[in-house]
């Protein structure tokens, strides 16, 4: 689980910051600078997570809870709200349905990994 914790914590804290600077644009810093930067806090705890776990570090499992934790709350209402507005014909975007499916993913991933870091959390607690 480490080995996939660690992969899937690096590629998506390359990817949050990545797909919300390419879908806002770099203009978005000057009218809307808060929805950029949650999604680049995102990627840095994941990050931060994946360097973490990938050392061994006695904390590893405890920074990946708290910054899947942190991604999977961020994504959450703009997930369900986008989902919602699709099922009641509302259109936010072009490729709508395409959009849900990247943040299903990018919602998705980040609940497993904070299910098996609060695992392995408690896993360890047991043990020490």
């Amino acid at each position: 689980m480490s080995r996939f914790a660690v992969i899937s914590a690096a590629v998506l804290g390359v990817l949050f910051p990545l797909l919300e600077t390419l879908r806002r644009g770099l203009g978005a810093w000057l009218t809307t600078p808060v929805t950029l930067l949650e999604d680049y806090v995102a990627g840095a705890l994941l990050l931060w997570a994946a360097v973490f776990l990938a050392q061994r570090r006695p904390s590893g499992w405890v920074v990946m809870l708290a910054a899947a934790a942190y991604t999977t709350g961020m994504m959450s209402s703009s997930f369900w709200k986008q989902l919602e507005a699709q099922l009641t014909g509302e259109t936010w975007e072009d490729n709508q349905g395409v959009v849900i499916a990247f943040k299903l993913l990018l919602w998705g991933l980040p609940l497993i990994l904070t299910i098996i870091s609060a695992k392995a959390v408690l896993r360890e607690r047991a043990t020490s």
